[in-house]
């Protein structure tokens, strides 16, 4: 969970990204939900990285889930199947040429849950 965190571009208009700590996987499957609270010609992308504690890297990305959002409000994406550890990726970009941006959000606690079949 992140509470309230701005991430600003600089004035050329790209893009940045920031990297979230490894979290261990507390379920197969996870419900993540990211509350855009304010922003400022931009547009908030936040993707899910997973590896295996013995993994060394960055990790790969999660399927094709990705929550993007360009304009105040709460979003709600499934990602699955999960790896032993998962992070997020943040990135925020510019929606106006040459200008820089900003974003105001938080990252929800996450809903971690196991498949079932019948």
């Amino acid at each position: 969970m992140f509470d309230a965190t701005l991430i600003q571009t600089e004035n050329d208009g790209a893009a940045v990204s920031l990297f979230g700590p490894w979290l261990p996987r507390l379920g197969e499957q996870a419900m993540i939900s990211m509350d855009l609270i304010a922003l400022s010609q931009a547009s908030l992308t936040v993707v899910l990285f997973h590896k295996d504690r013995d993994d060394v890297g960055d990790g790969t990305q999660v399927g094709f889930g990705a929550i993007t959002r360009v304009a105040v409000g709460r979003t709600t994406a499934r990602f699955d199947p999960l790896k032993e550890l998962v992070r997020y990726k943040i990135t925020v970009e510019t929606t106006e040429e040459g200008e820089g941006a900003w974003a105001l959000f938080r990252m929800l606690s996450i809903v971690w849950y196991d498949s079932v079949t019948a």
